[in-house]
């Protein structure tokens, strides 16, 4: 692109391409240090459907959000400018110089760590503004290069107001879903999108710096339907485990609900005083209960509670509890085995739902090759269609131009009116031949040389006389029938032997 957008922002390259438009690295030409800025050029998708005054209103109302993100959050791009040109509406924002989590890969547990606890605060402020990002993954986060924090960038909102259309009802949806494979949980896929469907976007992304592999690359439990990423890295420290696996779960009532506690949850102190208590059946009575003390958990196991009690000495109980341990156990037992029935039955229904959904995407997005590939075949049909129609346009032309130059040029030409008699239909004749000197001699329409040539004979060539006449000079004219060229007409008698 040799123009500049809205005759300030001159492209340097083209930063990526996608279904809602492109977006740009650009320079600001009004700007005394001609900074560089990231430009997102974006089009609705259903533009036929719904009006652009109306798509134009949902754009400005997520663009003054990006506004307010931007300019209260550092880790957020500020947002320059956003302006509508033509069918296109444009968003100009702050570039960050960095690199994205995709392009970094495996990253060390510490580093993860760290970065996971900075998005985390990001999150708590965006969800504060009632603001869900819908599309975090390793391309959306990028380590600034002036102080290593990750930015959050390519806001989803935006992009879904480009897919709006307008119900018969007069409701407005979305007919889009934002996000990218492997990192939608299933509400997001249903259009559902709450705050916990972020954190499962970014507890998978954090497990791709781990890991160097996207979702789609693991392997799942075929039971549960979770991805088995712990493999890869089995040495990691069980804090940042724990909260991974958590807020990857795929069932979203197991998921943290908030950045909040799933901040809390990774910054659980490792020295953090716990009060144990004991177990809540206490299958053994002693007349002086001991309770437990509190107690401070070492730094090497500061996520497993521990209970410690103090034991004078060995308690017998009583014959009858047995039978009571015994029944309890017992029912402890089948109450494990249903629920452990139902949960499995809950996992393969999830499961189930899970398969089924992708492949509903799946089919769809076959669906829209096929239909894009149509209208490709009708446009290449359209345009062989169009060729053929001029080309068969320019030879009508051309052969309008021949008939043209053949009527000018017979009109320039004199009329010469052949009649052919059979001379035995006038009168049973006499033969005689051309005479004169040697050439053509003109045959007339009448006798006299007022009247105009019918034909030609050549001195010697048989004619035969049908009849005679004086032209008003009183010259004698033979009226002929000259079997050569079937012509009838006058000669001069001085041109006649008869």
């Amino acid at each position: 692109m040799e123009e500049a957008i809205a005759s300030r922002y001159k492209i340097i390259k083209n930063l990526g391409s996608g279904g809602f438009g492109d977006t740009f690295l650009a320079q600001d030409l009004q700007m005394p240090s001609a900074r560089q800025v990231v430009i997102k050029k974006l089009k609705p998708v259903h533009h036929n459907n719904i009006s652009l005054e109306f798509i134009e209103t949902l754009f400005e109302k997520e663009a003054k959000v990006l506004e307010e993100l931007g300019q209260n959050c550092p880790q957020i791009p500020t947002l320059y400018a956003y302006f509508r040109e033509n069918e296109e509406f444009y968003l100009v924002q702050e570039y960050i110089e960095g690199k994205s989590l995709a392009e970094l890969g495996v990253i060390h547990p510490n580093q993860c760590e760290s970065i996971l606890s900075s998005l985390l605060n990001t999150l708590k402020y965006v969800h504060g503004k009632n603001i869900i990002h819908r599309d975090i993954k390793p391309e959306n986060i990028i380590l600034r290069d002036s102080d290593k924090l990750p930015v959050l960038i390519d806001f989803g909102a935006v992009k879904e107001s480009m897919g709006a259309v307008q119900l018969s009802s007069g409701s407005t949806v979305s007919s889009v879903i934002i996000g990218t494979r492997g990192f939608i949980p299933p509400e997001q896929s249903t259009g559902r999108t709450v705050f916990s469907s972020d954190l499962y976007a970014l507890s998978l992304t954090i497990i791709y710096s781990l890991t160097g592999k996207y979702p789609i690359e693991l392997p799942n439990n075929n039971i549960t339907g979770e991805l088995d990423w712990q493999s890869y890295i089995p040495n990691l420290p069980l804090n940042l485990k724990t909260v991974l696996e958590k807020a990857s779960k795929i069932d979203l009532a197991q998921r943290y609900p908030t950045a909040q506690e799933m901040y809390e949850a990774l910054h659980l102190s490792q020295g953090q005083t716990m009060a144990v208590t004991p177990n809540p059946i206490d299958l053994q009575k002693s007349s002086t209960p001991n309770l437990a003390p509190t107690v401070l958990i070492p730094n090497s196991m500061a996520s497993v509670p521990q209970q410690v009690s103090q034991v004078s000495q060995p308690l017998v109980a009583p014959q009858k509890n047995n039978l009571l341990v015994i029944l309890i156990t017992a029912l402890l037992v089948a109450l494990g085995v249903s629920g452990g029935f139902f949960v499995v039955q809950q996992m393969k229904e999830t499961q189930a739902r899970l398969e089924e959904i992708e492949k509903e995407k799946e089919e769809t997005e076959a669906r829209l090759a096929e239909e894009q590939t149509k209208r490709e075949e009708e446009e290449l049909k359209r345009q062989e269609s169009e060729k053929m129609r001029l080309e068969a346009e320019k030879e009508r032309a051309k052969a309008e131009e021949l008939r043209r130059q053949a009527e000018i040029k017979a009109q320039s030409q004199p009329q010469i009116r052949t009649v052919v008699v059979n001379p035995s239909s006038l009168t049973d004749g006499s033969y005689g031949t051309i005479t004169g000197s040697t050439g053509s001699k003109n045959i007339r329409s009448g006798p006299g040389t007022g009247y105009p040539v019918v034909g030609e004979g050549y001195t010697g060539e048989s004619i035969e006389i049908l009849d005679s006449g004086y032209d008003n000079g009183g010259y004698l004219w033979y009226k002929v029938y000259h079997p050569s060229s079937g012509v009838t007409g006058w000669m001069a008698g001085q041109l006649v032997n008869y």
